[in-house]
């Protein structure tokens, strides 16, 4: 009942009831590729031209961009890049038998492909035009939780293989912070999955040189089509904190709001000054906003923001929303 309240106080759906998909299916050519039994099926004669024409067959875009650019294993058509990856397989495979039991475990897989599923077919009710992609399920040897290709979605399985998984321990604390572990969850793969989607699918709305305003505002529409996409996530969930961390943004979303309206910061230019809203840390590194806060308040207040305006204005549809373009008229519905 705790978890429900504050899903209510988020405001996250204004009454709306959830996107009905009874009817609604994704495309006939949509593809789901689990890269992690591409890899299990090579061919094992060592013959690198038959290896190189399975992994071709299997997703011959997608084999490109994994070894060319994630990986970095070398050219995706030259027949001696497969003797990288089999050294990359050597050396990663802990990961990879870590992968199979946590985040690559077929239940998992099974659970969170549902969900995605579900979730695009909820985007497509919403937006007809809205480009839906193929999905691969794959080990990004710790460089990518997810990576929005061209027409395709990858997923890196080792980005959600627990909290507090061992491996762990293996992992550069510089780039894995604690605050970073805590989210590599495989219950929340398919939200991270489609929030990632969504925001570089529309990162066309985003203006040049950006003000805080701008980016609050972008970041509060992405966050209600994710939300319209999962009603059944957390608001806690979509927002990859705990529900402690969303408890404390909602009982402190006035004083928050304090701090980001004057017009200094709210119509600040500087990279710097823009991204200490949005970015990701440990806390919300601006003003008077103290240390036990959550990180990414910029993300909250214009999700809170953009509720707010569909609460006023109940003519107003999904895809209304994500054609705003005026701040003006979310920030004149917003009273925290």
């Amino acid at each position: 009942m705790w978890v429900a309240a504050f899903a209510c106080l988020a405001g996250c759906s204004d009454g709306r009831p959830p996107v009905d998909i009874s009817g609604q299916a994704l495309p006939a050519d949509h593809r789901e590729v689990n890269w992690m039994e591409v890899l299990d099926n090579l061919p094992r004669d060592k013959n690198r031209a038959k290896q190189l024409e399975h992994l071709l067959e299997a997703d011959s875009e997608f084999w490109a961009e994994w070894c060319e650019v994630i990986l970095q294993l070398g050219p995706a058509g030259d027949t001696a890049t497969i003797d990288n990856l089999h050294l990359f397989l050597t050396e990663m495979a802990p990961m990879l038998a870590a992968i199979d039991t946590t985040s690559g475990s077929p239940e998992t897989l099974q659970r969170e492909s549902q969900r995605l599923r579900d979730g695009l077919r909820r985007l497509m009710m919403m937006d007809a035009s809205a480009d839906v992609p193929d999905v691969v399920w794959m080990p990004s040897g710790f460089n990518f939780a997810v990576y929005p290709g061209d027409g395709w979605l990858g997923v890196g399985l080792d980005w959600f293989m627990g909290s507090n998984h061992p491996m762990h321990a293996e992992l550069p604390p510089s780039r894995f912070p604690a605050y970073r572990l805590a989210r590599m969850r495989p219950d929340w793969m398919a939200t991270e999955a489609l929030k990632g989607w969504l925001l570089v699918a529309h990162q066309d709305r985003i203006p040049p040189s950006p003000r805080t305003v701008d980016m609050w505002l972008y970041w509060g529409k992405i966050m209600h089509l994710t939300s319209r996409c999962f009603p059944e996530a957390s608001p806690a969930e979509l927002m990859s904190w705990t529900e402690e961390e969303w408890a404390w943004a909602v009982a402190h979303e006035r004083s928050a709001w304090t701090e980001m309206q004057p017009q200094d910061r709210m119509f600040a230019t500087s990279p710097r000054d823009v991204m200490r809203w949005f970015q990701e840390g440990p806390f919300t590194r601006v003003g008077r906003i103290p240390q036990d806060s959550p990180d990414r308040l910029g993300v909250f207040l214009g999700w809170r923001a953009v509720e707010a305006a569909l609460e006023a204005h109940p003519e107003w549809t999904d895809l209304d929303v994500l054609a705003l373009d005026d701040p003006q008229t979310v920030l004149r519905s917003y009273r925290p």
